[in-house]
């Protein structure tokens, strides 16, 4: 049998999914090691964006599923208006890892895709009610970091950071507004929300910005049309979304008619119109509620559900990638020599399981 070209391989490769490539690390080492490889993990996750957003115009969110407490029934959860330490809550995801507070309080960056789970230092913090979250990459330090945002006092939000390399919590400051919408929306490198600017006289809402590199509050500007005053501005309520890798604003009622999206981010900021009538191409990944996210145990998701709507423009995207929440390093994993036959059946019967080295 003809061996395969170094260069051919990872072309070959990338165009499986997750779950198969976790089973081709068990086929040799030199797979293992190129399936484990930090470029080949970028280059897979870049391939697989391209599938879904450029050719197969699928775009992938994930969600909490919640049982409802009135009728037993699944809710897909968003953003919630109180920070509630009895449920589960999605603060976030990027490249395919996902952060999230448990049942038991418990924080988390997790890889729903290879099941990996990696705990963070809780916050020391008094109000655990009045929160806001966020969760995204920083290409500046190849590091991921949580930002939170606790009331202070009437009027103003301090907020904290937390990066994965260091799983130290480091303190940002206090800016004068309070917080509208409760996650933080991901979008060219920074997140965004709604919040109240407490100084104003009629305590106008604002669109404000953290840019993960610079660690550092700025004010976006809204749209300056008599349309959007009309239609967004005047609403009791008004939500951030994404959509085309846009940052977008739309009142909680009716988005459809009046949503407006941020071109040229990076340049001078220009705000348009959704004019799209057709619905989106929506794949919705739904975590699991649980009390503790036990590494590499049990599958960290329910079915996907398909949808053709804009209703869930307010959740995180989400891709499926091999991206490690152990951004120092996998901790190793002792098995005792009198449970390695045990440990080998385990392997075969559930492929997910990361294969022991030696």
């Amino acid at each position: 049998m003809a061996e395969l070209h170094d260069d051919v391989l990872p072309h070959i490769l990338k165009r499986l999914n997750v779950r198969d490539l976790i089973r081709c690390k068990s086929v040799c080492k030199s797979w293992e090691n190129l399936i484990s490889d930090s470029g080949f993990i970028k280059f897979h996750m870049n391939y697989s964006y391209q599938i879904d957003y450029k050719n197969n115009d699928i775009d992938r969110r994930i969600v909490m599923s919640r049982v409802s407490y009135r009728n037993g029934s699944r809710v897909c959860v968003v953003d919630d208006r109180l920070f509630d330490d009895r449920d589960c809550h999605l603060l976030g995801s990027s490249n395919g890892l996902v952060c999230i507070s448990s049942f038991a309080s418990q924080l988390v960056v997790a890889n729903p895709s290879t099941r990996e789970v990696q705990t963070l230092q809780e916050p020391q913090i008094l109000d655990t009610k009045h929160l806001c979250w966020g969760f995204g990459y920083d290409s500046s330090t190849d590091d991921y970091k949580v930002v939170l945002g606790f009331r202070k006092r009437v009027g103003w939000t301090c907020f904290q950071v937390l990066s994965l390399k260091s799983n130290v919590w480091k303190l940002i400051g206090d800016v004068k507004y309070s917080f509208h919408s409760r996650i933080g929306i991901l979008c060219n490198g920074a997140l965004h929300w709604i919040m109240k600017d407490s100084s104003s006289p009629n305590k106008k809402r604002v669109i404000a910005s953290f840019q993960l590199s610079e660690e550092k509050f700025i004010k976006i500007s809204e749209p300056d049309d008599e349309r959007y005053e009309s239609g967004v501005a005047s609403c009791p309520n008004m939500n951030l979304g994404i959509i085309e890798d846009c940052l977008c604003v739309f009142p909680c009622d009716g988005f459809n008619d009046n949503l407006w999206m941020l071109k040229n981010y990076n340049g001078e900021l220009s705000w348009e119109m959704f004019e799209k009538d057709c619905d989106m191409n929506l794949a919705l990944q739904c975590l699991k509620e649980q009390e503790h996210y036990v590494p590499n145990k049990r599958t960290l998701c329910r079915d996907m559900l398909f949808y053709k709507t804009k209703e869930y423009i307010c959740a995180p995207i989400y891709m499926e990638s091999l991206v490690s929440p152990y951004v120092n390093g996998r901790p190793k994993r002792k098995i005792q020599e009198s449970n390695s036959k045990k440990s080998c059946k385990l392997i075969k019967r559930d492929p997910m399981l990361p294969v022991a080295s030696g």
